[in-house]
C-alpha cells in the first residue's frame, strides 16, 4: 500500500510503476534511476518528518501548536470521518475534468470549423483545455488543494492544472506553505493567498460588470465550519460558466428544523422536523444556491447531493442561461407537513412548460388539502420554500460509478467501498419524486407491527406507482403514490394485525379505496447489484469534533468572550476545517 509511505517514497514507487509499464531502452534506465534518488530521498523524509503528521491519500501534514506543548507533542486536531468526503471530491472532480475537456474540445472544434469557413485564421487554445482552475476559498492546512494537486495533477486537460488556496487566518497560510513544500508541490500548481474568501471569489467573477469570464474558476470548492450560506452569493458569480461548485454545510441542527427561524435567514426556506429531514436539508441548501445565481441569470444543474453523515455536500454545475432561469418558481416549492401523522403534500410555485416544448409558465395550481390533515384531522405546518428538482443528475453518477471500477487511476483514493455503495444507492434513488416517508414510522405511529419493507415497496410497484429508498435512509419509502395510497396499506395491513389502542382511530376509521380482494406483493428486482449500500460508521463517536481556532480568532474570543463564535462565519483559521470541516490545530 503506497499510501503507508512517505510522499518522496511514495513518488518512487509510482515512478517505478509508470517506468516498468512504459517499456525498456536508455529513457526507462534514467527514470529508473531518479525514481532511485526519489526513494533514497524519502528515508532522509521520513526522518524528517514528524511522527504525528498527518497521512491521507498523498497528502502528508505536519502538526502544529507542538511550541505549546510542555511534553513537545503536537496539538494536532485530525478528524477522520472527513476522510470521505475528501476521497469523494477527488473522484467527482477527476470525473468533472473529463466531462469539462470533452466540452472544451468540442466548443474549440466548432470555433476552428467557423473560422476556416469565414476564412479567419484558426482561434488559439483556451486555458481551459489545459485542465480545471480550482479555489479552495477556506484551505485551513490545505490537505484538500494537496490532495487534489497530488492526484488530479499532471493530468493535462483531464485533470488540474492549478490551485488556488485561500484562508483568512496568517498562522493557516504559513502552515499550509510548510505542508506544500514538504509534499512537494511546486508554487506553479499551488498559489497560497491569505485573504477574505468572498472578496477574493467577488474580485474574480465571471459575471456582471468588470467581470472576466477567461478568469473564473472552473471548480470552487467551499468546505467551512457551519453554514456555507454567506459565501454562495460570491461563489455563483465567480464560477465559470458550465463550472462546478463544492458545497459543504454543517449546521445540521439548523437544516434539521431546531431553528426554523435561523434557517430561513440563512437558506430562504424554513426547516421542519420530519422523518424527511436528510432531503429536506439538501434541498434547503439547493435553494440558497439556486436563489443565489438566478439573480444573476445563472441555472444550477445538481449533479450529485449527498447527506452523509453529520452533514450536507453537493456538487452542482452552474450554466449561463436565463431562459431557463425563468424556471426556478416550478422547481421551487413548499411542503405542508401534517403534525400528527407522516401526511404530506408539495406545493409547486409555479409551472411550466415541457423541457422540450414551447416556453410556456404560470401561477401554480393549489393541491394542497387545507388547514387540516385529511387523513388524521391533524393541524398542518408549512416548510420551505425549498428546491424540488432532482437531486442527481443520472449520467453523471453513472460516470463516477464506471470510475469507480478502475480504482487504480485514483491510487489515493481509500474509502472505495463506502463510495461505491452511496452512489450505488443514488443510481437506484428516483431522482424527480420530492420527500419519503419512513416506513417504522408509520407503522408506530399507527402502533402497529412492522411491515417488511419489501413487501410494501413491491406492493406500491403492483398497484403501478414508484418506490425506492433515500440514499441516507435505507428503510425510506419514496414513492409517487399519494397519501390516501400509503395510508390504505396501513389499514390493511392494521386489518390483518390489529392494534389494541391505536394512538389515531381516524386514520383506521377510513374506508379502504383500494380495490378488493387485496393481495400484498413481494417481488423482489432482480436488477440490483449485491453492493453494500448501507455501511455503519466504522467507529464509536463518529461525527463533529469541537472546532479550533487560529491565533486572530483566539485572541477574538478572549476579547470578546465568545460573542465571534457565529456559525456560518469566514472561520479561515488553521482548522476551519475540523468536525464539520477537515484538519487543523487541536481546540483549546
Amino acid at each position: 500500500n503506497s499510501n503507508d509511505l512517505p510522499a518522496a517514497a511514495r513518488r518512487g514507487a509510482h515512478a517505478r510503476v509508470r517506468v516498468w509499464m512504459a517499456g525498456s531502452g536508455d529513457e526507462v534506465a534514467v527514470a529508473m534511476e531518479a525514481a532511485d534518488e526519489a526513494m533514497e530521498a524519502a528515508d532522509e523524509e521520513a526522518r524528517e518528518a514528524p511522527e504525528d503528521s498527518i497521512r491521507e491519500g498523498f497528502a502528508e501534514v505536519l502538526p502544529v501548536g507542538r511550541e505549546k506543548r510542555v511534553d513537545g507533542k503536537a496539538e494536532v486536531f485530525y478528524n477522520p470521518a472527513q476522510v470521505f468526503n475528501r476521497d469523494l471530491s477527488v473522484l467527482v472532480l477527476a470525473t468533472f475534468a473529463k466531462v469539462r475537456a470533452a466540452e472544451v474540445e468540442e466548443r474549440q472544434r466548432k470555433r476552428e470549423q467557423r473560422a476556416q469557413g469565414s476564412g479567419k485564421p484558426a482561434p488559439a487554445e483556451s486555458s481551459r483545455s489545459q485542465g480545471l482552475l480550482v479555489l479552495e476559498a477556506l484551505a485551513a492546512t490545505g490537505i484538500r488543494s494537496i490532495r487534489y494537486a497530488r492526484e488530479l495533477g499532471n493530468r493535462g486537460a483531464h485533470g488540474i492544472r492549478r490551485i488556488v488556496a485561500n484562508d483568512l487566518d496568517i498562522t493557516a497560510t504559513q502552515h499550509m506553505q510548510r505542508n506544500l513544500e514538504h509534499n512537494g508541490v511546486p508554487p506553479e500548481m499551488v498559489e497560497v493567498v491569505c485573504g477574505d474568501a468572498c472578496g477574493h471569489m467577488y474580485a474574480r467573477r465571471a459575471k456582471g460588470p468588470g467581470g472576466n469570464p477567461d478568469a473564473a474558476y472552473d471548480v470552487i470548492d467551499i468546505d467551512p465550519y457551519g453554514t456555507a450560506s454567506p459565501f454562495l452569493d460570491a461563489a455563483v458569480q465567480a464560477i465559470a460558466d458550465g463550472g462546478l461548485l463544492c458545497i459543504t454545510s454543517t449546521d445540521m441542527p439548523v437544516l434539521a428544523g431546531n431553528y426554523p427561524e435561523a434557517c430561513f435567514a440563512r437558506y430562504g426556506g424554513t426547516a421542519i422536523k420530519a422523518g424527511y429531514v436528510h432531503e429536506m436539508s439538501l434541498r434547503l441548501l439547493l435553494n440558497a444556491v439556486t436563489m443565489s445565481a438566478s439573480r444573476y441569470g445563472r441555472e444550477v444543474q445538481p449533479l450529485v447531493s449527498c447527506s452523509i453523515d453529520f452533514y450536507v455536500r453537493v456538487f452542482v454545475r452552474v450554466h449561463d442561461s436565463p431562459a431557463r432561469v425563468k424556471r426556478l418558481a416550478s422547481k421551487t416549492a413548499v411542503v405542508h407537513q401534517c403534525v400528527q401523522c407522516e401526511t404530506f403534500v408539495v406545493q409547486p410555485l409555479g409551472e411550466a412548460g415541457p423541457e422540450d416544448g414551447p416556453p410556456k409558465f404560470k401561477p401554480a395550481r393549489v393541491v394542497v388539502p387545507g388547514e387540516s390533515c385529511p387523513e388524521c384531522g391533524g393541524r398542518i405546518r408549512l416548510a420551505g420554500p425549498c428546491y424540488a428538482g432532482p437531486l442527481h443528475d443520472a449520467a453523471f453518477v453513472q460516470r463516477c460509478l464506471d470510475a469507480c471500477e478502475d480504482e487504480d487511476d485514483l491510487p489515493g483514493v481509500k474509502s472505495w467501498r463506502k463510495i461505491t455503495g452511496m452512489l450505488t444507492a443514488i443510481s437506484e434513488e428516483h431522482h424527480d419524486i420530492m420527500l419519503y416517508y419512513k416506513l417504522p414510522a408509520l407503522c408506530k405511529g399507527l402502533k402497529l407491527p412492522p411491515l417488511p419493507l419489501r413487501q410494501f415497496r413491491a406492493t406500491l410497484a403492483a398497484l403501478g406507482y414508484r418506490a425506492s429508498h433515500f440514499h441516507r435512509e435505507p428503510e425510506a419509502v419514496k414513492t409517487d403514490a399519494p397519501n390516501a395510497v400509503v395510508y390504505d396499506l396501513m389499514r390493511i395491513w392494521a386489518e390483518e394485525h390489529p392494534s389494541k389502542k391505536s394512538p389515531l382511530p381516524e386514520i383506521l376509521k377510513k374506508e379502504v379505496s383500494l380495490k378488493r380482494p387485496f393481495q400484498w406483493s413481494t417481488a423482489e428486482d432482480t436488477q440490483k447489484s449485491r453492493v453494500a449500500r448501507f455501511l455503519p460508521n466504522p467507529e464509536k463517536n463518529w461525527g463533529p469534533k469541537p472546532r479550533a481556532r487560529g491565533a486572530a480568532k483566539e485572541a477574538a474570543v478572549v476579547a470578546a468572550d465568545g460573542a465571534c463564535n457565529i456559525a456560518g462565519s469566514n472561520s479561515q483559521d488553521a482548522a476551519a476545517e475540523t468536525g464539520g470541516g477537515e484538519s487543523g490545530a487541536a481546540s483549546p
